[in-house]
């Protein structure tokens, strides 16, 4: 298990829960407004020390596991560990709670963990709608590779929502990616007849940082990114509600 960091406490990051998050490393997409570039990008000269860091971070749990309702696994995407299982029934072993964040293109994962009653929650992110997928998530692969990469999405989403597993669907919101047209048909999309019913929807307001994943592009393949503003924010979530009601700000 690699992860490159983690945090000993957290009051937002698992709704209801006091929580310990670790980041792990290695992610399949390339989102040009990511925070964590340092634990997209793999480096594996750092493999032995972020594997050593995994091990620290149990012991710490193990210390002051008392003190903790839950551990929040994120990354990087989660679900590329090989070893997740085994990681995940470690923390399980201690008696907390374990809050999964993932970009869902690895379904088969995600449903052995629902399977064996490994996970609690789920934040599954959705990046932008089918047309514009892509552009939003970094994909540079050929064509057919990245149809089966929102279809995979799609097939997580599913999986949640037949299993008992609470989750939520969470959407960083870009003004150069994410138009309110371009909102309103992620909304259809979710809205296809499947949604459950207390299944809630988070648009997370873009916020610049000094170091986002766009900036360690070549310079000819960074774009301006920038943020609505609050007002326009909750007109957005006006306009949305009215397809789907249970979208909310964060």
């Amino acid at each position: 298990m690699r992860i490159g960091g983690y945090q000993k406490l957290t009051l937002q990051d698992y709704p209801g829960y006091i929580a310990a998050i670790c980041f792990t490393v290695g992610c399949q997409l390339r989102c040009p407004f990511c925070h964590n570039p340092e634990l997209v990008i793999d480096d594996q000269r750092n493999k032995t020390d972020n594997e050593e860091e995994a091990s620290i971070f149990i012991e710490y749990l193990k210390k002051r596991g008392t003190l903790l309702d839950g551990v929040v696994i994120t990354g990087g995407e989660p679900l590329l560990q090989d070893d997740i299982e085994l990681f995940i029934k470690k923390i399980k072993a201690l008696n907390l709670k374990v809050k999964l964040d993932t970009n869902g293109l690895l379904p088969g994962k995600l449903s052995s963990l629902i399977e064996q009653r490994l996970i609690d929650y789920v934040a599954l992110d959705y990046k932008n709608n089918v047309g514009l997928w892509n552009d939003s998530v970094g994909i540079i692969s050929p064509r057919p590779e990245k149809d089966k990469s929102f279809t995979r999405w799609q097939t997580s989403l599913k999986l949640l929502r037949q299993s008992n597993v609470p989750y939520e669907i969470r959407t960083t919101v870009v003004k150069e990616l994410h138009s309110i047209d371009d909102l309103q048909e992620m909304a259809n999309g979710l809205s296809d007849g499947q949604q459950v019913a207390d299944e809630v929807w988070f648009l997370q307001r873009f916020k610049k940082s000094d170091d986002l994943l766009q900036d360690r592009l070549p310079i000819d393949q960074q774009r301006e990114l920038t943020a609505y503003t609050i007002d326009e924010m909750r007109l957005i979530q006006q306009q949305l509600s009215k397809i789907i009601p249970s979208v909310k700000l964060r």
